[in-house]
């Protein structure tokens, strides 16, 4: 989900210090006319019931458009698009939303980018506990009558999980996938019904299904949500959020 606030005063230091990162282009010019390529960022906060964090990168905001003043909602469950990053070692840091000082600092980590490359930061963990962990995506081309999937276990609490998928075609299997376990992309036929199942790894107990049916062409990332304990609180309830690349 996406949504966006306008800059008030009280923000106007993540205003000062943010600048525009637009979504990406392949190539840019350098001042000698000469072509390089950058890098490109999205973001996920899965950090259960989390509200607003700001996303910093250097010096530059991801959760920040200059173009319109606007700040874009970065709460749980909320994802940020791609945009432009420079190559390099960056500073990524996750701050409590409106204050980007010390004293509402985080997480924070540097994380290596090169050029060419696209990425996705997810903030992670618990509201006590934020972490940081960077992936880096295959946005190739899934094929004529495929599409892309890969799963991230994302709940801080759940067991290590098996990922099945049931349906027409090979079926897709991912097992023993602790906190923070990322798989990689697998293609899948496109345009079939799928019943994806998630368990528990060490006794086979189903924890939650659902049914998907993927586009041709597109790459998805599946992550699980929500707390494993979640003392019915619906909203920390277990269960899964698709990201679309």
């Amino acid at each position: 989900m996406r949504r966006f606030g306008k800059v008030t005063k009280n923000r106007w230091l993540f205003a000062a210090f943010a600048f525009a990162l637009v979504t990406l282009s392949s190539c840019q010019k350098d001042d000698d006319n000469g072509v390089f390529q950058v890098s490109a960022v999205r973001a996920l906060n899965a950090v259960p019931g989390s509200d607003q964090l700001d996303l910093g990168l250097n010096d530059s905001w991801l959760n920040y458009d200059l173009q319109t003043e606007q700040i874009e909602d970065f709460a749980y469950r909320d994802t940020l698009p791609y945009k432009r990053a420079w190559p390099g070692i960056r500073v990524v840091r996750v701050f409590e939303g409106g204050n980007i000082t010390n004293s509402g600092l985080l997480a924070q980590e540097n994380v290596q980018f090169y050029p060419g490359q696209f990425y996705s930061i997810y903030v992670v963990g618990r509201e006590d506990d934020v972490e940081l962990m960077v992936t880096e995506d295959d946005l190739s081309a899934p094929g004529e009558g495929k599409a892309k999937i890969r799963f991230i276990n994302l709940s801080p609490d759940a067991p290590a999980l098996d990922f099945g998928i049931e349906g027409a075609g090979d079926a897709v299997m991912v097992t023993d996938q602790q906190f923070k376990e990322v798989s990689d992309f697998v293609a899948i036929d496109s345009g079939e019904a799928y019943t994806f199942n998630f368990k528990e790894h060490s006794n086979g107990k189903l924890v939650h299904t659902f049914e998907f049916t993927p586009k041709e062409g597109l790459i998805y990332t599946i992550w699980v949500r929500g707390l494993f304990e979640n003392e019915g609180n619906a909203e920390l309830k277990l269960g899964h959020d698709i990201i679309v690349h």
